[in-house]
């Protein structure tokens, strides 16, 4: 028995999950089937992908002679891809946990999560995948699923805008993704992913380089890295929650897996400008995505933000162990593609704990917008002490395991000197001083993330009036559960990992980055060390003490409440307290060139400038950089083509007769010659 039998029975429960899901969700009994069989292919999934980070790469496995793209099928589960699978089925079943009291059993839920499923047994056949035919018709069949999730309400305007950019530009990178492919299948002779990366070595360096920079673009297009990122923001909030939490924590590290896919295992490259065009898009990436979060009130478009600033921390990872390895550092590339993978396991728990999250406060109250919300934490307790812990993962505070990974990558940037090159360690330092500041502010904007929604008080009535009863708890909670397993466990993940790198690299890290005694230490002896699971376990002690004072030193006596001096306010108001335009307004006006927001200001009366005579609303609209500068000319200019070639669809038969007999006139003609 291999990893390869776990992955059969996995994508064997999808796909029938798929089918009760399209014949029978719009029962709830049905639907509990269907979501009881998805959570199983999970499961299964789940223990296939730990299994294959510890026995390594399993044989080809080849089904047939020919596929519909004339290629034989071709699997393999390798320990590369394990990590991937595993972040898959855990997905997959906090999902099924969730998706029984999220979706109403109707005939759309069962269309839903028949697309779901499918989604999942692609994703699974993109990690299984053992040949460039098999990946590319499973990575197609992914972007069309998906694309039929975030088309769960397909008359709204928002939704359709926002599957359109996420169908447009997955096709888009999808055409780069089969150009690499084609490079390097054409360069070796080979079909087979193992046979591409044993002949990788004799292909030239060029066109090496070339298959790399265009599988780069490719999947960072599905990464969301920026400028390719747009789709995110538009397509996360109007997908349902589960969806978007599958996007984010599944779909996007998939694009993160091609990247390293190519950059480790497919076409390594020698020379530092590969790692450091990657490390820097990565920087990049990471830098925008949190700055234009902070710019948000819509909960899911701020974590789909968040989502394009943990890619770039991922890929910023890559690229630097991809610098250390042209400069023979191997420790450091096999430590680095260590703390990146790190990185793809927990920003996938945590991440898509918060997407769900995200729908228990949207189904509680009906709204999405943080400045209607508040005091959440009294109405959704469970759910609050839940989103808590997600938000400490996310915003890299210890104990919980973003700060786990995110130091690893800190410590591992912080060696660039090791290079030998001053510029390539300065280039490295600059990296990590981005991350720096990224790390910082996503502290900020997550304190506002969780702080405005849940505490204070409630801004509206439906916030006022807002009941966890029916609410989903599980699903969310056993993320939870894995966001602290990753951070108090992190030798044991750690030293899994170190098998991954040695699958890939050839090095051997474990003895060195794991001494004993739960310590760790980032590839060199002498720089840092420290321990996640002691630290986790002295800050639990040391937050236990002032609640062991309180207990003991309580006063017995009769509490009395009396009035607190406020500054001569009558009555407070939820109006008063600070809302998520006003904490984010520092960085706002910091970055203000880089927002550039269109504000409108208007007054009940124009006559009293000061607001006397009623409210005033103050309204800011910023709109990406990006979309100003780039999308949008490029869609001009595509509108502009479309209308020079709209008058060749006449509807006339006649004049399409003519284009055939051209046609045909035109081919006996270059016969002839």
């Amino acid at each position: 028995m291999t990893p390869l039998d776990f992955l059969y029975a996995a994508g064997a429960a999808w796909f029938a999950a798929g089918l009760v899901g399209l014949l029978f969700a719009r029962t709830p009994a049905g639907m509990r089937a269907c979501c009881a069989l998805s959570g199983l292919g999970g499961a299964a999934a789940a223990a296939g992908g730990g299994w294959s980070l510890l026995y390594g790469n399993t044989a080809l496995v080849s089904m047939g002679s020919t596929t519909v793209t004339g290629g034989p099928l071709q699997l393999q589960a390798t320990s590369l891809a394990g990590v991937f699978v595993a972040l898959l089925g855990v997905v997959a079943v906090a999902i099924a946990w969730y998706a029984p009291r999220y979706h109403p059993p109707s005939a759309g839920t069962g269309l839903y999560l028949a697309a779901y499923n499918l989604a999942l047994l692609s994703c699974l056949a993109v990690l299984a995948a053992g040949g460039m035919v098999t990946f590319l018709i499973a990575w197609e069949t992914m972007s069309l699923a998906c694309y039929l999730l975030i088309l769960r309400h397909p008359r709204s305007v928002p939704v359709a805008r926002g599957a359109f950019w996420f169908l447009v530009l997955s096709e888009a990178g999808f055409l780069l993704v089969v150009a690499a492919f084609v490079i390097l299948s054409a360069k070796t002779g080979a079909t087979s992913l193992p046979l591409i990366a044993a002949r990788a070595a004799s292909v030239d360096g060029g066109w090496r380089a070339a298959a790399y920079l265009l599988a780069l673009i490719g999947f960072g297009f599905k990464a969301g890295l920026v400028p390719l990122h747009v789709w995110l923001p538009e397509a996360h909030p109007v997908a349902p929650a589960d969806g978007s939490a599958f996007l984010s924590g599944v779909v996007v590290k998939l694009g993160v897996y091609g990247i390293a896919l190519f950059a480790f295992r497919l076409a390594p490259l020698g020379g530092a400008w590969p790692g450091l065009v990657t490390m820097f898009g990565g920087a990049v990436t990471a830098a925008i995505g949190i700055l234009y979060a902070m710019a948000e009130r819509d909960i899911k478009r701020f974590l789909a933000y968040s989502t394009i600033e943990n890619t770039g921390i991922i890929v910023t990872a890559f690229g630097a162990a991809m610098i250390f390895h042209s400069y023979g550092q191997l420790d450091l590339w096999a430590f680095l593609l260590i703390a990146g993978l790190y990185h793809v396991a927990n920003h996938g728990c945590y991440k898509t704990l918060l997407f769900l999250e995200a729908g228990v406060t949207e189904h509680a109250t009906g709204t999405r917008d943080m400045d209607r919300l508040g005091g959440l934490v009294h109405r959704l307790p469970r759910s609050a002490v839940i989103a808590f812990v997600g938000t400490l993962g996310i915003a890299a505070l210890p104990p919980l395991n973003g700060f786990v990974s995110e130091w690893l990558i800190f410590q591992g940037l912080f060696q660039g000197f090791r290079t030998g090159s001053h510029l390539t360690g300065i280039l490295i330092v600059l990296a990590a001083g981005t991350l720096g500041l990224t790390g910082g502010l996503a502290i900020y904007a997550f304190v506002r993330g969780f702080g405005i929604p849940y505490l204070g008080m409630p801004r509206t009535r439906p916030a006022a009036a807002a009941s966890e009863a029916a609410q989903p708890v599980v699903g969310p909670g056993l993320l939870a559960v894995a966001c602290v397993a990753l951070a108090v466990g992190a030798p044991v993940v750690l030293s899994a990992l170190s098998r991954v790198a040695h699958t890939v690299t050839g090095v051997t890290l474990g003895p060195l980055l794991l001494p004993g005694k739960l310590t760790v230490i980032p590839a060199h002896t002498d720089f840092s060390a420290f321990s996640p699971t002691y630290l986790s376990v002295f800050l639990v002690c040391a937050l236990a003490v002032p609640v062991l004072i309180y207990v003991a030193g309580r006063p017995r006596a009769k509490s009395v409440t009396v009035p607190v001096w406020d500054g001569g306010i009558v009555s407070f108001r939820p109006r008063m307290q600070y809302s998520a335009m006003t904490f984010s307004a520092p960085t706002r006006v910091t970055f203000d060139a880089l927002y550039r927001p269109s504000v409108s200001v208007s007054r009940a009366s124009e006559d009293d400038p000061a607001g006397r005579s009623g409210p005033v609303h103050y309204e800011a609209q910023v709109t990406p950089v990006f979309q100003r500068y780039l999308y949008r000319p490029a869609v001009r200019v595509l509108e502009w083509l479309a209308d020079l070639v709209r008058p060749v669809q006449s509807g006339d038969v006649n004049l399409y007769l003519l284009y055939v007999f051209a046609v045909i006139l035109l081919a006996y003609l270059l016969g002839a010659v």
